[in-house]
């Protein structure tokens, strides 16, 4: 059976029966690929089953075999670890024939209990409010892969049956739609450093999270030093890889591609170059890096991330996933509220790293550098549904 079509928000037409579609994250917002970016060029390009042929014939030196997560083919990247060897200059050798992967970003496809195109925030070219309409562009690649989403929703639907069946026996009181709209209602304190700071000691060590009734502690000496503490400490798992090529790129506002990596106790910093080398620019202490609070105009960027979050399917599939993972013995409220306070300070300290480097503000310029920095490791994260 094929997918029928129906017209939805703002003439956007969208599929029904075979599943439902949400194209929310897109409305309002515009895309245009940046000349000079080539932040995408950064991940090497895995390989569609049909794509391989195309390659092995004209570019057979470019393929290369991979066998994790699962073994399949990509293209190569400079030096083994640079940017994708068809970048030159900054512009793809192989623009027309690009693969599939590289052609949909900075658009994410997740399949959970519904099919939700997500928007790498991490892409410039989508905060310059010009270009294509997103929902425009969202519309037409859910119908261009119409038969693999199908496939895919049946296995996911499969998986999400299991994991609700696995909560209701451990009764951990799932209820996703309940915790979002609850969670709504406090997304105005999301950019309160005292706000954040309670909420993660709740999800932490209260035994079920109650949004409504959660304690709002005062932010002394002693919890802003733990909560910067945290920060730090949640910034050197995501930072502290052991290779540093895969350590996150952060694209600064000329658009260098600036790696910043705990090693033993300080931060380096170093730029990824076109030619596929590290060069170090600067050591930074970690102690300098301090959290601060945004600006009136910077609350409000981050509150409308945080809120967007809240609506992002990956994050429940992020927080389903972290619920299996302990083997259910947290509430979700637990969960949920852990894993977008985390998000929230996440893009604060990476805001005041960058203001540290680069003497921004935590105005609205300031955090949207920090989710920039950020939103790409956000869409990484694992979760029980798939991205196609």
């Amino acid at each position: 059976m094929g997918t029928s079509w129906a017209k939805g928000k703002e003439g956007t037409s969208l599929p029904l029966n075979s599943y439902q579609v949400d194209l929310s994250e897109l409305d309002g917002k515009k895309f245009s690929c940046l000349d000079g970016c080539g932040l995408c060029c950064l991940c090497q390009p895995e390989l569609l089953e049909q794509e391989v042929t195309y390659f092995r014939k004209h570019h057979s030196d470019r393929l290369v075999a991979k066998k994790h997560p699962h073994k399949h083919f990509a293209l190569s990247l400079k030096k083994k670890v640079g940017s994708c060897s068809f970048l030159n200059n900054r512009r793809c050798d192989i623009y027309n024939m690009r693969p599939h992967y590289c052609r949909q970003f900075p658009f994410h496809i997740y399949v959970g209990n519904r099919v939700q195109v997500e928007l790498d925030l991490s892409c410039r070219g989508v905060w310059a409010d010009k270009g294509e309409d997103c929902t425009s562009i969202g519309a037409r690649l859910i119908a261009d892969n119409d038969r693999a989403l199908r496939s895919t929703f049946e296995q996911a639907d499969e998986v999400h049956r299991q994991f609700f069946k696995n909560c209701l026996d451990m009764e951990c009181d799932c209820r996703p739609t309940e915790l979002r709209s609850a969670f709504a209602k406090i997304v105005s304190n999301m950019s309160d450093l005292s706000f954040i700071s309670s909420l993660l000691e709740a999800s932490a060590e209260e035994e079920k999270v109650e949004i409504g009734a959660l304690r709002y502690m005062p932010l002394d000496g002693t919890r802003m030093r733990e909560l910067n503490e945290a920060a730090t400490e949640a910034a050197r798992d995501s930072l502290g890889s052991a290779d540093p090529f895969d350590a996150p790129i952060y694209l600064a506002e000329d658009l260098s591609w600036n790696l910043f990596r705990f090693e033993d106790e300080m931060i380096e910093r170093y730029i990824l170059t076109d030619e596929g080398d590290l060069d170090h620019i600067s050591s930074i202490d970690p102690s300098s890096i301090v959290l601060k609070g945004a600006l009136p105009d910077g609350k409000k960027v981050l509150e409308g991330y945080i809120a967007m979050l809240n609506r992002r399917d990956s994050i429940l599939g992020n927080a389903y996933y972290l619920m299996d993972e302990y083997a259910y013995e947290d509430y979700m409220s637990n969960i949920y509220t852990g894993v977008l306070a985390t998000s929230a300070l996440e893009v604060l300290w990476r805001a005041s790293l960058i203001s540290n480097v680069f003497g921004t503000e935590l105005d609205a310029r300031g955090i949207r550098e920090g989710i920039i920095y950020y939103d790409m490791d956000r869409l990484d994260a694992p979760t029980i549904g798939a991205f196609i």
